[in-house]
């Protein structure tokens, strides 16, 4: 449980404790760059976290969701996903230096366990194969709190975790930096029950749950696509329901409220079963944007869009063509043209022009030209005998 001592609730961040954890570190540098003092308060557990912000104990909840080299926190997606309605309003990225972390003048071939957080240990996978071959492995619920239990025993264990948890728990590092990998960063996000403040280097975390069904995801990504905006993650997870069902966790760039984000998400609720937005906040990763309201494109930026656009446009009338050419196969001999399929294909997308704020009558023309394209196509192939 979080060790939460006083009924006010003013700047107070929880986090996955004990004293000593990277989740601490994280927090200590949100708080550092932050303009008034918070009080940071250590739970033992990442549901205690979510608890203690959705109950209003504390103001923020800090939690990792995903590292570099092991990919995502199951349990924190699914406790956004199923258990908490929560936001998501900040990210903190950490570079992860893991250390091997027992009694001072313990020797390593005589350690018996290695204790850590599930992440921690398969971070340094390679490192215990190599070294530890015969030390058990023990998944404990933090790094500091293995750092603990290693302190408290008589055992001759050791605990991956920070110098700072050796440090608390008057343990020594034995072997530093024993990840597998260098480069090993941790992201922590930070839990609100409030939408962040964000207006610029924005980015957006959705939940999205579409249909079993073929396309229903590529339709989603093409929404995005269409408008040029950044995917920066997606995450599948299993909704509990039956096999086969998922959410999908995207992270996109832009802010939630900006006009070509606002219609992706109007138009992915048009074919998602379900669609959250978990929060807009400052991306850790700069977005090289302006400083200026997300709500305020430039010329620039809505040329560029319409230029997009039309290589969209082009790239599927090309589709269009390939598709067209593969139903020609299935006609052999007289005409190719079917009036009764290009009147009822018409009077289709009329409809669908006027719902999408398009001249029904400029659709008309320009699908009557290409009716006449695809038809003289098809018809040379017939003829053609291919």
């Amino acid at each position: 449980m979080c060790e939460i001592k006083t009924a006010n609730n003013i700047n107070k961040i929880a986090y996955l404790g004990p004293i000593g954890t990277f989740c601490e570190e994280a927090a200590c540098k949100f708080t550092m760059r932050e303009q008034v003092d918070w009080q940071l308060l250590p739970c033992g557990t990442i549901v205690d976290v979510f608890n203690s912000v959705y109950r209003g104990e504390v103001d923020l909840g800090i939690v990792p969701i995903e590292n570099s080299c092991e990919g995502s926190v199951n349990q924190t997606l699914d406790l956004l996903a199923n258990e908490f309605d929560l936001k998501i309003t900040g990210e903190i990225i950490l570079p992860v230096q893991q250390n091997l972390i027992s009694r001072q003048g313990v020797e390593l071939t005589a350690i018996t366990r290695v204790l850590s957080h599930p992440q921690a240990l398969a971070q340094c996978r390679e490192y215990l194969e190599g070294h530890l071959p015969g030390a058990e492995p023990v998944e404990i619920a933090s790094t500091a709190e293995a750092a603990r239990q290693v302190a408290l025993s008589g055992e001759v264990w050791a605990a991956i975790g920070t110098a700072g948890a050796a440090a608390a728990y008057g343990l020594a590092v034995l072997v530093p930096a024993i990840n597998d990998y260098s480069n090993n960063e941790t992201r922590f996000v930070l839990l609100s029950r409030f939408d962040s403040d964000c207006f610029w280097d924005c980015k957006t975390s959705l939940l999205v749950y579409v249909l079993n069904q073929p396309g229903a995801l590529s339709r989603v990504l093409g929404e995005f696509s269409l408008r040029g905006i950044n995917l920066t993650k997606i995450e599948s997870r299993p909704t509990r329901k039956k096999i086969g069902e998922y959410f999908f966790f995207i992270d996109i760039e832009g802010h939630r409220l900006e006009p070509k984000v606002k219609e992706a998400l109007e138009e992915i609720r048009t074919v998602a079963q379900a669609v959250r937005v978990l929060g807009t906040y400052r991306s850790a990763v700069k977005v090289e944007t302006a400083k200026r309201s997300v709500f305020e494109p430039t010329l620039d930026d809505l040329r560029q869009e319409i230029d997009m656009i039309d290589d969209q446009i082009i790239e599927l009338l090309g589709r269009r063509t390939r598709t067209v050419d593969k139903v020609g196969n299935f006609k052999k001999v007289g005409s190719v043209r079917d009036p009764e399929r290009e009147s009822r294909v018409l009077e289709k997308l009329r409809k669908l022009a006027e719902i999408k704020g398009f001249d029904p009558d400029v659709i008309s023309k320009v699908y009557r030209i290409l009716f006449d394209h695809f038809v003289s196509l098809q018809q040379k192939k017939v003829d053609s005998g291919q």
